[in-house]
């Protein structure tokens, strides 16, 4: 079968990516020095970075939860715990590490009597909480970045500037997108009178079906207390995703919050560049390139990059295990009921 153009591109960019890459990383790394670092990835070392990823999992299905109970659909910590941490491991799989999940979450928490709507009103503000909560931290890490570079004036006015306008768009965007709940309904409008052309009744469902989900989300965002609690939840996660920055340095010789802040900032190039499922190689060369842009190494960064993905790979292997279990039950379950049934 002839695989489309625009498919066998995409491969062909992706296996040249990841060549310059291993020849990249065969040029730079002191062989003797990565022995000496792979030796102290210890079971006690990755211990440590499942504590962090376990607490940042925690942390999540809690903010979740804040805005399920506001919803009024609810249903335990334990359920949200595993509908986000399945969630999770089919985002982490997709390029950009951050959405595409959010269906498998839907999916796996919703029960018949939910609305569809208000199930995705919820995981919408909760990425959205997730999103703002980290500019804090990535703000910090790109102006310690700038600080510690020590550039000439003029790049320093030049990069604040570029941070400024992305940060204030970003910001508008996402004010505008939660506080008004006539700009989700003015957007999807405008796309409906162009649809409406070629499908009247999809456009109509089309604009139905957004009202109904701005309303659902706008009531949410009105209960104050649960949103704010979310938030500081948010912003613990963050934090705790510095520390274990900080951790791993430390696991390699080089304990530097600073640096932590730095290194946590370049999360949002790696979203940017990201071209091959579970960002792979996106998150290697950002690391390999602040690492040595902070004097810390090549080969610190390899082997950093490679316990930050065992702590990370373990959670997203539990929820992929959770996703086929739950298939398994559903599969033997229909097969009862069929044999009841005859």
């Amino acid at each position: 079968m002839k695989l489309p153009v625009n498919r066998t591109v995409r491969i062909a960019i992706e296996i040249v990516v990841l060549a310059f890459l291993a020849l990249l990383f065969l040029r730079v790394l002191d062989f003797q020095h990565l022995r000496e670092y792979f030796s102290l990835i210890t079971l006690q070392v990755i211990g440590g970075v499942l504590v962090f990823q376990v607490a940042i999992l925690v942390l999540h299905t809690v903010q979740w939860d804040l805005i399920l109970r506001e919803a009024g659909i609810a249903q335990g910590l334990w359920k949200t715990f595993w509908a986000r941490t399945s969630g999770f491991a089919l985002t982490y799989l997709t390029p950009s590490m951050l959405f595409i999940g959010e269906p498998v979450r839907a999916a796996l928490y919703k029960t018949e009597v939910m609305s569809n709507k208000v199930v995705y009103a919820t995981i919408a503000l909760d990425k959205y909480i997730e999103l703002v909560t980290k500019l804090p931290c990535i703000t910090a890490g790109f102006a310690l970045l700038i600080i510690l570079a020590r550039p000439s004036m003029a790049l320093i006015v030049a990069c604040g500037a570029l941070l400024a306008i992305f940060f204030a768009f970003f910001i508008f965007l996402m004010a505008k997108l939660f506080t008004s709940q006539t700009f989700i309904v003015g957007f999807f409008g405008r796309l409906a009178r162009q649809l409406q052309r070629f499908s009247p009744r999809l456009a109509a469902a089309l604009v139905r079906m957004v009202n109904e989900f701005s309303a659902d989300l706008h009531a949410i965002i009105r209960r104050k207390k649960a949103f704010v609690l979310a938030m500081l939840a948010g912003i613990a996660i963050t934090v705790i995703e510095v520390f274990q920055t900080f951790y791993i340095l430390g696991v390699l010789g080089h304990q530097s919050l600073p640096h932590s802040f730095v290194i946590y900032a370049t999360v949002l190039i790696q979203h940017v560049i990201a071209i091959l499922p579970g960002n792979l190689g996106g998150m290697e060369a950002t690391h390999l390139f602040i690492f040595n842009v902070l004097g810390i190494g090549s080969t610190r960064s390899f082997v950093y990059t490679i316990i930050l993905r065992i702590g990370q790979l373990t959670m997203v292997l539990l929820g992929i295990l959770h996703i086929l279990f739950r298939r398994i039950r559903k599969v033997r379950a229909r097969k009862t009921a069929m044999g009841i049934g005859t």
